[in-house]
């Protein structure tokens, strides 16, 4: 087990967590429509990216540096559920931010190019946008880094039952079939037919509630800790 300090420490990164992904993603629901946005024609997509303007990119970009941040804390959130610090959440968080990083340096240049009154231009802009929507967006932000996101929460729940934390690992693995009926809707990009279920919001959702349990359970047992050594 983790010294009293540590744990303490990890509930509050997660904490901070937790709000650097809530600012940016409720400015690109207020900006951009996420994600309902995204189930627009391309070039819908284009024109609304351009007129919103740089505070869209800027929140774009804190989106993407708060998946970043859930790199090393994902090792710490390994270490105090009694785990040896694992690669999944690092990759998961490189992944989703590698993903996200497109809307800062590459669809600007693209929602530029497709204000042009130059139809070959235009069309340029939105096989593009498409091209890279499908590979950075939906194959590895969306299937490969959400089914690693799957996959850590899989083990941290697994390590918290090792530990008689029976409710958050419980709470936690409630969310796996949600991400799991999430893919289906990136993977229906290349599989025609494929039954498409929203289910990645309310996986993204069930999950942050979940990592706040485990950070206010953090900080509670830190301080227990502490309470019974003095």
């Amino acid at each position: 087990m983790m010294s009293p300090a540590h744990s303490r420490t990890t509930g509050l990164l997660i904490l901070a967590f937790l709000v650097a992904v809530a600012v940016p993603y409720v400015a690109l629901i207020e900006l951009f429509g996420y994600d309902d946005v995204l189930r627009d024609p391309p070039g819908a997509v284009l024109d609304q990216f351009a007129a919103a303007g740089t505070p869209l990119v800027l929140a774009w970009l804190g989106f993407a540096l708060a998946a970043l941040a859930f790199a090393p804390l994902s090792r710490r959130i390994d270490r105090d559920s009694g785990l040896a610090a694992g690669w999944m959440g690092v990759a998961s968080a490189v992944a989703q931010g590698v993903g996200l990083a497109r809307w800062v340096f590459a669809v600007p240049a693209l929602a530029a190019a497709h204000a042009s009154s130059d139809p070959a231009l235009r069309a340029g802009a939105e096989a593009t946008f498409v091209a890279l929507h499908g590979f950075l967006g939906a194959g590895l932000g969306e299937v490969a880094g959400q089914s690693l996101l799957a996959a850590w929460t899989a083990r941290v729940c697994l390590g918290l039952w090792r530990q008689g934390r029976r409710i958050l690992s419980i709470s936690g693995a409630a969310t796996l079939p949600l991400w799991c009926l999430g893919l289906t809707e990136p993977l229906a990009t290349v599989i025609p037919g494929l039954p498409v279920i929203e289910a990645a919001p309310l996986a993204f959702t069930g999950w942050e509630v979940w990592l706040l349990a485990l950070a206010l359970g953090l900080l509670i047992d830190a301080r227990r800790r502490t309470a019974r050594s003095r």
